[in-house]
This record gives structure tokens, sequence and C-alpha cells, in this order.
């Protein structure tokens, strides 16, 4: 597999993630997972990618959720632990959950973020909830588009990850996302053409989180004509909404 220099438009350089993982390099697990994650075709084929990428990284399981709008409500769960199924609903449904904004105020820090139980009382409910759902020591991974937190990736346990590791774990996170709703967001066609070098530029940094206007400033362009250039791919792909068409650039490699 040809391997770009930034892997997969995210920004990760390959030297970041040459690390020893059980056996193997992290390059060497990303490609594999990432392998995998392109020939998804099915929500069970994500649980089993979660599962993989788990057992791999030290995790007891793993789950990604996407949010809607102002994280009211989960769009879509996907849960390598039967036993968690409907835990989201409940934690909301029985009151738990109070507070919306400390949610987004902990997405919107990005990066990978590590828990354990300390942020519990002692006999608190929410303790209690959380052993029963494997949650109490977590990693989560936030997952952006163009300035806004749309979901997450979740990993059971606390192992002691690299640099490299976490690294790796954010890109492997964002392509899980990023093919589950491909399934959702309809079959897209392959380009009939391949991407200008601009439209490469501009789709390698939404990829990275930039907004538009965050992107024109780098680019030296007016956030218009980045709009213009993401609908210009859009079209070529047939997708339908920015997340849609940066999603299926990974998927086809158009990047490289």
């Amino acid at each position: 597999m040809t391997k770009p220099d930034n892997l997969l438009g995210f920004g990760i350089a390959e030297s970041s993630v040459r690390f020893r993982t059980r056996g193997e390099t992290v390059l060497a697990l990303v490609e594999r997972v990432l392998d995998r994650i392109r020939k998804s075709r099915t929500d069970t084929d994500i649980i089993g990618v979660l599962a993989e990428i788990s057992a791999s990284l030290g995790f007891r399981s793993g789950f990604v959720i996407e949010y809607a709008t102002d994280l009211k409500s989960a769009l879509h769960i996907l849960d390598s632990n039967p036993q968690r199924e409907g835990w989201l609903q409940d934690y909301v449904a029985t009151g738990l959950r109070t507070n919306r904004s400390e949610l987004a105020a902990l997405l919107a820090e990005g990066g990978v973020q590590t828990f354990d139980g300390s942020r519990f009382d002692a006999e608190s409910r929410l303790l209690s909830f959380a052993r029963r759902v494997d949650i109490v020591e977590l990693v989560l991974v936030p997952v952006s588009f163009d300035g806004s937190v749309i979901g997450l990736g979740g990993f059971s346990g606390n192992p002691p990850l690299t640099d490299g590791q976490k690294t790796a774990l954010q890109l492997v996170v964002y392509s899980l996302f990023a093919q589950a709703r491909s399934f959702r967001a309809g079959v897209s066609r392959a380009a009939t053409e391949p991407l200008t070098p601009r439209e490469k530029e501009v789709i390698r940094l939404s990829a990275d989180g930039l907004t538009s206007q965050e992107i024109a400033l780098q680019l030296g362009m007016s956030p218009r004509t980045v709009n213009q250039h993401v609908d210009n791919v859009a079209d070529k792909l047939g997708t339908r909404n920015r997340v849609h068409t940066v999603a299926e650039v990974i998927r086809h490699g158009l990047l490289n």
C-alpha cells in the first residue's frame, strides 16, 4: 500500500507512528486496520474493526457515537460490547446526564482524552452506572469536521499509550466514523476525474478539522473559494455534504 506523506490527510507524519505495539509497529497496525475499514460495507464490519483495534491496543471494547445537532441525542451508535446495548439512552432517560454544556466543553478539547474513577464520587449513581457499562476507565477521541464536534470514539480501559499510539487511535477513529457515516449517506460513485492539487489541499485541511475561514487564511483565498473547491469535489464524487465528501475522498485514496 502506498503511504502518503501525511496519512490520509490528517496531518499525521509517518515518523510519528513508528512505535511498536504487541509485536508490530503502529504504522503497520494503522495500515492493517485502515485496509479493513476501507473494505467494510456494514455496521457489523465496523464493529469488528472496533473489536480489533481495542484488542490491539489493550482496551476491553470500543464504540463510536454520531451525535445530533447540539449533542441533544445520538443518531447512531456502534459498539463492540453487546452487553452495553442501550446504555446511552439509559444514561439520558434516568437523569444521569444533566448538562450538555459539560459534554460539549469536554469534546471541544479534542485530542485523546483519558479518564479514570477519580472523576466520580465514591457512592454516586453515576459511578454505579459507569461500572455496569464498563466506562469507569475510559479513553475518548472527539470527532469534528468544519469546526463542529459531530461524534466521538470511546474505548473501555486505560492502557498506557505512546504518543504514536494516540495519534494512530485518532486516525483510526476518524476513518471508522467516516466509513460508518458513508453507509447512511448513500453510495457515492468513484471520481471520474482526478482531484486538482488545490482541491486536494482544501480537502486535506478539511480532514485536519479546519474551518473554511481557517483554510482560506492558510491558502490565501476567500472562504467562498474554499467552499467552491469542496463543492467541486462533491460534484465529482456524488456526495451530499462536506463530511461525506471528506470521507469519500479518504475512502477512495484520492489524496495520494
